[in-house]
């Protein structure tokens, strides 16, 4: 197994046919509330709105996780969280989730860092699994 793991997730241009559809709900969904509300600002509020929600999913995040924790970066802000503050390890589809709760919490996606896969999946599993095993 390797010491480090790094990779980088941008889900606009790894998942095209998704991304398709969602640019054209984003462009839809912008124009619609400039002709509702009868202006091209409105239209440029509700598009700035919209891809700010979606930030995660249209610019690319990147991952690091090696033997003291796990690391994401977006934008410039670095989240760290060390292997001895992971209580809970859950396996989705798209990636892992890690939280420093024992049982499902509504603070999990607050306090929580999910690792989103980039065709990485059996590496990533693994490496969380073995990191947390080794911790406790």
């Amino acid at each position: 197994m390797p010491e480090r793991l790094c990779w980088r997730s941008h889900p606009l241009v790894d998942d095209t046919p998704r991304s398709v559809l969602l640019v054209g709900l984003l462009t839809g969904a912008s124009v619609a509330a400039g002709v509702a509300f009868g202006g091209v600002g409105y239209a440029v509020i509700a598009a700035v709105v919209l891809c700010g929600s979606m930030g995660r999913y249209l610019l690319p995040t990147r991952f690091e996780l090696d033997g003291s924790g796990a690391a994401s970066s977006f934008l410039g802000h670095r989240r760290v969280m060390p292997w001895e503050a992971v209580q809970r390890v859950s396996v989705h589809r798209e990636g892992v989730h890690l939280s420093p709760f024992e049982r499902p919490s509504r603070l999990d996606s607050f306090r929580g860092t999910f690792l989103r896969f980039a065709g990485n999946a059996d590496e990533v599993v693994s490496f969380v699994e073995a990191q947390t095993a080794a911790n406790g």
